[in-house]
């Protein structure tokens, strides 16, 4: 048996346990199974494929049966006719350029069962808050499987990008995402009341990204637990400053020594130079500068997107691909061989953002709706700060990164939970009074709410 193979043998194992442990849940099944879709893809499209229709039609059965569309308020309203939008913009762009039908549902179903669990827990956390908390255990289960496999990982396959848990089976950028949505869902339930176990199991959530070598990590980890820490609260402790301040540049120094492209030598362990890392970054991101920092468009992701703003604004005339797309095809079926990168202008498949991803598969067209979606989810987080940090994290994944937020169903129904468990604490007062909540119960020798 194959170190490979040894390890998809630890993902069925930990497949089989979680779902025996929540047999008498559709709803948790459903989240489960989404959290799979790495195992089915390791089977080859034989498996994958039907698996993925399998999750499209059981969402759709669970919304119907927790009547998730029943009592919307006008801001969900507005978030599902926009997804309207979105769906029709994706379908005529697939359809006019020819995408057979299994690549259009399986690439527009990766949306629909998030979607679906989006409202599903909106509903839940108004009607059934108990069961929504719950829900809760669930996910952090969910996480340190992943934790889990990660270590496994390294023991039978290595460090590698292409393989992330039971999340991803040929793409590593979600280890990236995963350890920040999980850093915010601790954040949460502990009510910013972080203590020392949890920075350990904050610190194993970013192993995840560690073993699948992500740089972007040690960059972006630090920046989050930073603005939750001191921007979210919006009163804090002098002492808890004290304790929270030296984590994040610990974070990164580690960070950057346990990376080989983010030092010179190129090795784990190696030194900490904080130009180096200045300057990989700045051509990672934007292309070879030399000794200027200038900006390349068309070369990293951010150029790809910086790419997009220019020929919008100084092309003459655009043609029909640039406002409705080129199809699903030019993108999801092929390699990073055989991807046209003179035809789209940019330096590598590699390089395309989640912009400019929705650009390739249905136009600037594409590109505005999506950015609308994301404008209507975030609108219905009700505390203001939560809702400015974490609409950093979205629009900095679809703008620089590679827009894994939205079409990863694993991360876009964590996403989900997260919004509607603040709103949920925001309704019961939980950050409004946050500061004065602490401080009574302190004097009453008493634990700080819960939900």
């Amino acid at each position: 048996m194959t170190g490979e193979s040894l390890y998809w043998l630890f993902v069925l194992l930990t497949f089989f346990y979680i779902v025996y442990k929540n047999r008498n849940s559709s709803l948790k099944i459903l989240i489960i199974l989404c959290f799979y879709i790495g195992l089915a893809s390791s089977f080859g499209k034989v498996i994958e494929n039907p698996y993925k229709i399998i999750l499209v039609l059981f969402s759709l059965y669970i919304l119907q049966k927790k009547n998730g569309l029943s009592g919307l308020n006008k801001r969900e309203i507005h978030l599902l006719f926009i997804f309207i939008l979105f769906s029709t913009s994706l379908l005529y762009s697939a359809f006019t350029n020819g995408d057979y039908f299994k690549l259009v549902f399986s690439q527009y179903g990766k949306y629909v069962t998030p979607v679906c669990l989006f409202f599903i827990f909106n509903q839940m956390q108004i009607k059934n808050p108990g069961a929504f908390v719950n829900l809760k255990d669930l996910f952090f289960s969910l996480l340190t499987i992943q934790i889990f496999l990660s270590v496994v990982k390294i023991l039978t396959i290595g460090l590698t990008e292409f393989v992330v848990g039971s999340i991803a089976y040929n793409g590593g950028g979600v280890a990236t995402i995963v350890p920040v949505l999980g850093f915010i869902l601790v954040w949460l339930d502990r009510q910013g009341d972080i203590k020392r176990k949890d920075w350990l199991y904050v610190l194993l959530l970013i192993v995840i990204g560690f073993t699948s070598y992500k740089r972007a990590i040690w960059f972006i980890m630090p920046v989050f637990i930073f603005l939750f820490s001191y921007y979210v609260p919006r009163k804090m402790k002098v002492s808890n400053f004290l304790y929270f301040l030296p984590i994040i540049p610990i974070i990164f120094y580690f960070g950057v020594r346990l990376s080989p492209t983010l030092n010179r030598e190129g090795k784990i362990g190696g030194s900490f130079d904080w130009q180096y890392v200045l300057e990989y970054a700045q051509n990672y991101s934007f292309g070879n500068t030399s000794e200027t920092y200038g900006t390349h468009s068309g070369q990293g992701r951010g150029g790809a997107t910086l790419l997009l703003w220019e020929k919008l604004f100084n092309e003459k005339t655009l043609t029909f691909n640039d406002y409705w797309g080129f199809g699903l095809r030019e993108f999801y079926t092929t390699d990073y061989e055989h991807f046209n990168e003179e035809k789209f202008g940019i330096n590598s498949k590699g390089a395309a953002s989640g912009l400019f991803q929705s650009y390739i598969s249905s136009g600037y067209i594409g590109v505005f709706v999506t950015i609308l979606l994301l404008i209507s989810i975030l609108s219905l987080i009700k505390e203001p700060r939560i809702r400015l940090t974490i609409g950093l994290l979205v629009f900095w994944d679809y703008f620089f990164y590679s827009g894994l937020i939205l079409k990863t169903p694993s991360l876009f129904i964590l996403f989900s939970y997260i919004i509607a468990y603040s709103n949920l604490q925001f309704d019961q007062r939980l950050y409004r009074k946050y500061s004065s909540l602490r401080l009574r119960d302190k004097k009453k020798n008493l634990k700080p709410q819960t939900i």
